[in-house]
């Protein structure tokens, strides 16, 4: 059982990261990202080809995978989410779709399907309650978790968030009052491609990069926003640990003593989430009220 929980905050670390970024996205411009996925693997496979082709050391490969995914996101907002977003909330997801479909057959073309890894080799294991987990998973885990809250606290606990709250509730009242907003919805939208590099990384350290992620990571980072509340980045990331260790479960558990979930149906937890929470709770687990005129 042990394991299972460290496997699901390992997981649950991911997601987190990604669902940060979405969770950016929609608070602010009100539109789905669905290539958030395709930009993660793009900053873990450009981390992987500084790193391991070009040379570089793991610092400065991570900073240009950073970069890179940051330059793409810009691009992306200006083609395909800046010209759409302000004349139907629903067009982005069409162009995202798209964008989505663009990056799956780059990736493709430059990295091919052969699994990559940013960090082969040998990990360094350590026991924890009877449970196995490496140095490198404890570096991710915890850096992935101080970097939300700080990113939490900087949304909800600062003047810069409260300009992001500002603009989330009426971007026209807050222009009017010195804020600039479509720069506010830039730097937010490539902020949260820089999430989704990260959650690349991370991957592409802990495990194998491969391009049929990009799918799973997104739907599990969806369900994560939707059961925390739309736009509420403390309840996304409290739902993708919670998603995640609930997969692990799902497939770890001896059920009845009789028989386990085959790990093909683990994918299917976050669907199941979505599905139950639009049904049962269509605000989130974490959403509050607001007054109305």
């Amino acid at each position: 059982m042990t394991q299972l929980i460290i496997n699901g905050l390992i997981a649950g670390s991911l997601a987190a990261l990604i669902a940060g970024g979405l969770a950016l996205v929609y608070g602010v411009l009100g539109v789905f990202n669905m290539a958030l996925g395709q930009m993660a693997l793009i900053g873990g496979y450009c981390t992987w080809w500084l790193h391991q082709i070009v040379g570089l050391s793991l610092p400065l490969s991570i900073i240009g995978g950073l970069t890179i995914a940051a330059f793409v996101s810009w691009i992306a907002f200006e083609i395909f989410i800046n010209p759409f977003y302000k004349r139907h909330r629903f067009l982005p997801l069409v162009t995202t779709i798209a964008l989505s479909m663009i990056l799956d057959g780059l990736i493709l073309l430059f990295f091919e399907e052969k699994p990559r890894a940013i960090m082969p080799g040998v990990r360094h294991s350590i026991e924890v309650f009877g449970a196995r987990i490496s140095i490198e998973q404890i570096v991710l885990i915890s850096f992935t978790i101080m970097l939300m809250m700080v990113l939490a606290y900087v949304l909800h606990s600062t003047a810069f968030g409260r300009k992001v709250r500002a603009v989330v509730q009426h971007d026209h009242a807050a222009m009017s009052l010195g804020i600039r907003a479509p720069l506010l919805h830039r730097f937010l939208f490539i902020m949260s491609g820089v999430l989704a590099g990260l959650g690349g990384i991370y991957l592409g350290i802990d495990q194998n990069l491969t391009p049929v992620f990009a799918f799973p990571i997104t739907i599990k980072a969806y369900a994560a926003i939707i059961a925390g509340g739309k736009g509420n980045i403390w309840g996304a990331i409290v739902c993708a640990y919670l998603i995640a260790i609930l997969e692990q479960l799902v497939v770890g558990v001896h059920w009845f003593g009789s028989f386990y979930v085959p790990a093909g149906y683990q994918q299917t937890v976050a669907l199941l989430f979505i599905i139950l929470f639009l049904l049962f709770k269509p605000a989130g687990m974490f959403s509050t009220k607001t007054r109305s005129a």
